[in-house]
């Protein structure tokens, strides 16, 4: 007999058809709202596209971290696909929507009281450097999300107020254009690559390709836009 070390994989992350196809078959949303749910979750940073398959950020998952611990049967896939149901039971006039709305507005009422006065709010994970605060030269540099995407902070604040834009280099890839450094960026369709010297060099892609005659990275298939 032979023993087997198996280590378990995570599932893997969803495509905007798999997504869709998920949510059809645990009955939340519809064709009509499938679009505005992957447009909510995409404009609000819970995730960001790589590959075309969606990756959880640190906002998203302190979101559902709070979510789940505070209104666990809201996040409930039945809860939502009940909540379905019965607005397309008002709709066909089959129940009246006041007893729908009362039923889910009075309890959850309630429970939202109960959050603001006792719950606990979760932080949102940092990253670190592991370079030193250029303005105290005490604290380090951090990488905080906020509303608008990332940013550089010290680790001290509110003691140190430093702060600074958050560029994401593409490792040594060189831009084909004008030989400047390339930066990830995000936009609605999902991460794509620029020129870090932008406006002035409007070089842009989808993807990177390895250059085959130099030692240095370079990107490919430019798009000048």
């Amino acid at each position: 007999v032979e023993s087997v070390q198996k280590f378990s994989q995570p599932p893997a992350r969803y495509s905007e058809a798999g997504l869709m196809k998920e949510l059809e078959k645990t009955g939340v949303g519809g064709p009509s709202t499938y679009a505005a749910i992957i447009s909510t979750i995409q404009d609000r940073g819970y995730v960001t596209k790589e590959e075309k398959r969606f990756h959880p950020t640190a906002v998203g998952v302190a979101v559902v971290e709070f979510l789940t611990t505070n209104f666990e049967n809201v996040m409930a896939y039945e809860f939502t696909a009940k909540m379905e149901s019965d607005l397309d039971a008002v709709a066909d006039g089959k129940k009246k929507w006041v007893e729908v709305v009362r039923s889910f507005w009075d309890p959850m009422n309630e429970k939202v009281k109960t959050v603001e006065e006792k719950g606990e709010r979760v932080k949102v994970q940092v990253e670190s450097t592991g370079e030193k605060c250029p303005k105290c030269h005490d604290g380090e540099v951090i990488i905080r999300t906020g509303k608008f995407g990332k940013f550089l902070s010290c680790n001290r604040y509110p003691e140190c107020d430093y702060k600074a834009q958050y560029v994401e280099y593409a490792g040594t890839h060189l831009c084909p254009t004008c030989g400047g450094r390339v930066v990830i960026k995000k936009s609605r369709k999902g991460k794509f690559y620029g020129c870090e010297r932008y406006p002035e060099c409007k070089w842009a892609a989808w993807r990177l390709e390895k250059s085959d005659n130099q030692n240095t990275q370079k990107a490919g298939n430019s798009e000048n836009q």
